[in-house]
């Protein structure tokens, strides 16, 4: 059955931070608070900036011992009624992790990711390193989270694969380039990017860019359907007339000519895509490419 989204990515700017960089970035996310109150957005991610610039180590927080930052996104989730993907210096057994707390509308903490692959000078500072990919399930679907240098790393991307979240997101002091389309089409979800200087950006499971912004709009914002159903053109375009003459408006087929690939949408409370998929003998992308794999003997 369609599941329609609203995320907001917002951007960060560190040229901005003063004397004070928590209360500056803090600032910020007040700022951007101003711009996506009462919007209906269900999905908010944050940039690293707030941790890595906004927090020092003896500022980390936790959900026992909630401060300014941690208090700030909970806030905002309860107001809103939404999830907010929040990067914060998080505490936890005596340990201080670059993280994302993931908080849900009523304002608990439901879960978390911690940056699996800090940068040295991260290390040195005496951050430690989370344990690897997970998802969390929320009110705005299955979210995984990814930080920063963490882009880098292909197990990482693997790892999230076999989860299948619905949509990544990533909290960074860089860009990461196309690296970003490589993410959101290995793990056929989503990818919501708020970053600094470049562009924050979301893009659909083709790794297409929806939205853009810099610092100039601040907020990055996608209505996007989590009920998909990815998959290789090969085989299964023969039956996409017939899905549409039956199905005709309730479902779209997103195709990606230059990939080969395309996105099937459910767009009615009938049906889900993975339901219409199963209907037609529709093949997914991953069983696709398994098939090719062993017909190869691989």
């Amino acid at each position: 059955m369609a599941r329609f989204i609203n995320i907001a990515t917002i951007h960060f700017q560190v040229s901005e931070l003063g004397n004070d960089p928590q209360h500056t970035a803090l600032a910020q996310f007040k700022e951007a608070e101003s711009r996506l109150d009462g919007t209906g957005v269900d999905l908010v991610v944050t940039c690293e900036g707030m941790e890595s610039v906004g927090q020092t180590m003896a500022q980390a927080e936790s959900a026992k011992k909630p401060g300014p930052m941690f208090n700030a996104y909970r806030d905002f989730a309860m107001r809103n009624k939404c999830t907010i993907a929040g990067s914060i210096k998080l505490e936890d057994g005596g340990k201080i992790y670059n993280a994302l707390v993931f908080i849900c509308p009523d304002g608990e903490l439901l879960g978390d990711y911690r940056k699996a692959f800090p940068t040295k000078g991260e290390l040195d500072k005496g951050l430690s390193a989370g344990s690897g990919a997970n998802v969390v399930e929320t009110p705005a679907g299955r979210l995984g989270g990814v930080i920063c240098f963490d882009l880098n790393f292909d197990e990482l991307r693997d790892a999230y694969q076999k989860l299948r979240p619905d949509v990544l997101c990533f909290s960074s002091m860089f860009h990461g380039g196309h690296l970003q389309q490589n993410w959101a089409y290995q793990c056929r979800c989503y990818f919501a990017a708020a970053c600094k200087d470049n562009t924050s950006d979301i893009l659909d499971p083709h790794g297409r860019i929806l939205n853009s912004t810099n610092f100039y709009g601040r907020i990055a914002w996608a209505r996007v359907n989590l009920d998909r159903f990815c998959m290789h053109q090969d085989g299964n375009n023969v039956k996409f007339p017939e899905i549409r003459r039956k199905y005709g408006s309730k479902v779209l087929i997103d195709a990606a000519p230059d990939l080969g690939t395309a996105v099937m949408y459910s767009l009615t409370d009938e049906i889900s895509a993975p339901e219409v998929a199963k209907e037609f003998g529709l093949v997914d992308f991953d069983n696709y490419l398994g098939a090719a794999r062993k017909a190869l003997g691989r």
